[in-house]
């Protein structure tokens, strides 16, 4: 896939979600504006969604991302790391764009983006762990 190494590859992602931090960093922002909330959430569902959603994407996208370096370093294929890293972006992407949804049914985006974030971290973990004791 464009020719990248496994080393380049893991650094797209991260840069892609590199992106996606920002972006909702800005967003966080925007809404603290309109709100003139400058500290919290002070109770507003708009802020509280706003925070949540940035917040979820830095709990959850150091260590897939640091997991693709893991991959790279170990001499894992580099389609390997393509894998693992287009999924997860994808999912991260559909998860924090995904909150949209009539009222009363659950926001698919958020859903699959919840999902495929789960399965991978998992496989990326036991790659690791067979890279790690296989090679």
């Amino acid at each position: 896939m464009f020719d990248l190494t496994a080393h380049e590859a893991a650094a797209l992602y991260l840069a892609l979600n590199m992106i996606l931090l920002f972006i909702l960093g800005y967003r966080t922002v925007k809404v603290r504006q309109s709100t003139g909330i400058g500290l919290g959430h002070a109770e507003n569902d708009d802020m509280m969604r706003a925070m949540r959603i940035h917040a979820n994407f830095a709990e959850y996208a150091p260590l897939p991302l640091l997991g693709l370096f893991a991959l790279s370093a170990m001499n894992a294929p580099v389609m390997v790391v393509h894998v693992f890293g287009g999924i997860f972006t994808l999912a991260r992407y559909a998860h924090c764009f995904g909150f949209t949804a009539p009222e009363g049914q659950r926001p698919t985006g958020r859903f699959y983006g919840t999902i495929f974030t789960g399965l991978i971290l998992l496989t990326e973990a036991l790659a690791l762990l067979y890279f790690v004791f296989v090679g």
